[in-house]
């Protein structure tokens, strides 16, 4: 692994087409609160989630997680991503594999001491044991002794991480100040005239420094929060309308929209696959 300092563009904010994503639950929610997502392509887009996630990198990627600047990422890699932090993908080659994601409930992970920033995992064992656990978790079953996952497997991630380098510029509390702002507000609009007054920028030059030192700008930024809560909200079972009100969004196509082009999958097919309603 090593980290380049230059700014990595990862993805832009237009429309994008993107092939389908796979979600599903492996255990029912009383066994042990996982949803697993398989992206089909190694480009994913700039993505936030609610929990806390653990990233098999199954081919080599450029990529940028929470404030690192950019990163490479060998085959078989390890991201350890806290919960509503923003990470991306890009390939390295022409046809790759995508990545999977296991997304933890907090329950999951108590007493394991998980990290508040970014972090990869390097090692060849961890990537192996991780990407055994993927395998025993491609279907549903019927409880963790059935799979190769443990605490103990957990523990050792965390002990053998490296956290991920922060490109901190004199600016970066008054930014995070921002962030938080967008984090506390999530159904609610954004004025950017307001986050400028609140970091003490020009409006030009917040959108610009929080780009550069998030990976996108402020309300892309807020918009991949929001879709965060919503996908957590779809796994509970809520309608993608009563969702979509909820989270701020001008209606069900609106939601439905957005949510397709960063994860890959309808809101409603989402939440039925998240929510374990196919298996379980």
């Amino acid at each position: 692994m090593r980290m380049d300092c230059a700014f990595l563009r990862l993805a832009s904010e237009g429309p994008r087409v993107r092939r389908r994503a796979r979600v599903w639950r492996p255990f029912p929610q009383r066994v042990a609160d996982i949803i697993c997502i398989e992206d089909a392509s190694a480009n994913v887009a700039p993505r936030i989630h609610s929990r806390f996630g653990i990233t098999l990198v199954r081919s080599p990627a450029f990529g940028r997680v929470g404030s690192s600047r950019s990163l490479v990422a060998d085959q078989n890699r390890i991201l350890l991503i806290p919960q509503l932090h923003l990470y991306a993908l890009r390939a390295q080659g022409g046809m790759a594999q995508g990545p999977v994601t296991l997304l933890l409930e907090a329950s999951e992970l108590e007493g394991l001491g998980v990290p508040d920033r970014p972090a990869l995992v390097s090692d060849a064992e961890g990537g192996a044991q991780v990407a055994g656990l993927v395998a025993g978790l491609q279907r549903p079953v019927g409880s963790v002794q059935g799979v190769p996952i443990s605490r103990w497997v957990l523990e050792r991630l965390l002990a053998r991480s490296t956290p991920l380098g922060y490109a901190r510029s004199r600016r970066a509390t008054r930014l995070a100040a921002v962030r938080e702002y967008l984090q506390a507000h999530l159904g609610e609009p954004i004025q950017t005239a307001a986050l400028a007054a609140l970091s003490g920028f020009t409006e030009c030059h917040l959108i610009r420094a929080f780009h550069l030192e998030f990976g996108l700008p402020p309300h892309a930024y807020h918009l991949r929060l929001r879709l965060a809560v919503a996908a957590e909200l779809l796994s509970h079972r809520l309608s993608v309308s009563t969702v979509a009100y909820e989270c701020g969004f001008a209606d069900q196509s609106h939601l439905s929209r957005k949510f397709k082009e960063v994860y890959g999958q309808t809101p409603a097919a989402w939440g039925t696959a998240a929510a374990g309603t196919g298996g379980w």
